[in-house]
């Protein structure tokens, strides 16, 4: 029997249809994937907390192999991008058959995993911090069986998750920064409907998102980071979000859907509140809660008011000032501060709410003026070109054309030789940001 038989042989064959999401990003997960015929796209989520494609996946590759060997949610969302697309759908059992049985199959995925290990050691040396070394493992060739190997691979995905855990790392909360930009300040609410964080002089536009419909959604069980109490988050598919487009200030517009509207999860035990990515499939139960009961000011003022579908934009607005207000005690990353108040922007503007939408802009500039002072040298540089186009954009909206002239003329000597559709923009936008200098 010849390994692609073993291959159909171990598990069952999946159809899917074009956008067919597999699976999301940060799943739980027990199989891994073979591909028999089309392409599945790479998807993960980019500092600005939107989704981006970065590999395709075709015929004879696999993915999804690191959830079978040590039970970790999926690293990335994979979706079908063919109108008939087949994988081999392979369980732990039948994965650690294969492991003795298809020696090919067994040295490709010791060295994908090899291979990653040392890309993200490299992604932890290029952020400043001390990468541990790569843990003795035998080759494929020299295990014995298939315990031996799976021993070995478990060993590499729990190396590679060490990474990815120091490159995320935080410090202790920042202290007040003085040179911080003055946040809206906030005060007791005037009638039964106000919310103390919202800003002074906020007026309702009782707005409910029209397009949103349940199947652009599925029900995850998480666990909050902060009081690890358990709750369901609604999490967007984005393979069922409809056309996409990018526009320079690092907004994601989807066809059938307002996903601004649905960025943030709050958890309804403690009212803690971050993007759904930030929620998470249940963690070391040994490890104690950062905050036990109900930790943040005017929660009781939030139960009841935050709906999950159908939100509102005074609902969506509120969330992101509560992610702040959550953030000022659980975060020393810039980068949650600046995605919060980008997105707070993006409302207010919409709206035409000048004055709050230029002040959440010269937040969110500062903030990702400081994450950029802290990652740039690790970033890739499509992540640089589109930082720079943030940065650059956020500049503009508070007139400030020099500066905004600066971010872009840097954009287009980190951009030559690249792709990216934002090198070419970015030449654009210095023509016409010069004209107004």
């Amino acid at each position: 029997m010849t390994e692609m038989e073993m291959l159909r042989n171990a598990g069952t064959i999946e159809k899917y249809g074009r956008g067919q999401p597999v699976f999301s990003q940060y799943d739980p997960g027990n199989e891994m994937y073979v591909v028999l015929k089309g392409t599945f796209g790479v998807y993960i989520n980019t500092f600005t907390g939107f989704t981006s494609r970065v590999a395709g996946i075709t015929q004879g590759s696999f993915f999804g192999e690191m959830a079978v060997i040590d039970g970790s949610p999926r690293s990335a969302s994979i979706v079908s991008e063919d109108e008939e697309a087949f994988a081999v759908k392979i369980g732990k059992d039948n994965f650690k058959v294969l492991l003795e049985k298809a020696p090919n199959i067994t040295s490709s995925i010791m060295i994908t995993l090899r291979n990653r290990a040392t890309a993200t050691a490299e992604a932890v040396k290029k952020a400043g911090k001390e990468a541990p070394e790569l843990p003795a493992v035998l080759s494929a060739e020299e295990c014995k069986d298939a315990n031996c190997i799976l021993c070995n691979l478990t060993t590499l995905a729990a190396h590679i998750r060490k990474m990815n855990t120091i490159l995320v790392s935080e410090d202790k909360p920042p202290e007040p920064d003085s040179a911080a930009p003055a946040e809206e300040t906030s005060k007791e609410p005037e009638s039964q409907d106000a919310i103390t964080l919202l800003p002074e002089g906020y007026k309702k536009f009782n707005i409910t998102d029209k397009k949103n419909n349940n199947n652009t959604f599925r029900v995850m069980a998480v666990v909050c980071p902060y009081c690890r109490k358990s709750l369901k988050a609604y999490v967007p598919i984005y393979g069922c979000l409809g056309e996409k487009r990018e526009t320079l200030d690092g907004r994601v517009i989807y066809g059938n859907l307002d996903i601004l509207l649905y960025t943030n999860t709050i958890c309804p035990n403690c009212n803690y509140s971050d993007t759904y990515m930030e929620y998470s499939a249940p963690r070391d139960a040994s490890v104690p809660p950062k905050y036990e009961g109900n930790q943040f000011e005017n929660a009781e003022k939030f139960t009841g008011y935050i709906s999950t579908l159908n939100r509102t934009v005074d609902e969506a607005i509120l969330s992101y000032y509560l992610s702040i207000d959550c953030l000022k005690r659980t975060s020393a990353n810039p980068l949650k501060f600046a995605n919060a108040w980008i997105r707070l922007y993006w409302l207010y503007n919409d709206r035409g709410s000048n004055d709050f939408a230029k002040q959440a802009a010269k937040n969110a500039r500062y903030y990702y003026g400081k994450y950029s002072e802290q990652s740039g040298g690790s970033m890739s540089v499509d992540d640089k070109l589109r930082l720079g186009a943030i940065l650059g954009e956020m500049s503009v909206v508070l007139g400030d054309y020099e500066t905004a002239f600066k971010f872009y003329t840097t954009n287009t000597n980190i951009g030559k030789g690249s792709k990216n559709e934002l090198y070419q923009d970015s030449i654009k936008r210095c023509k016409e940001i010069k004209k107004l200098i």
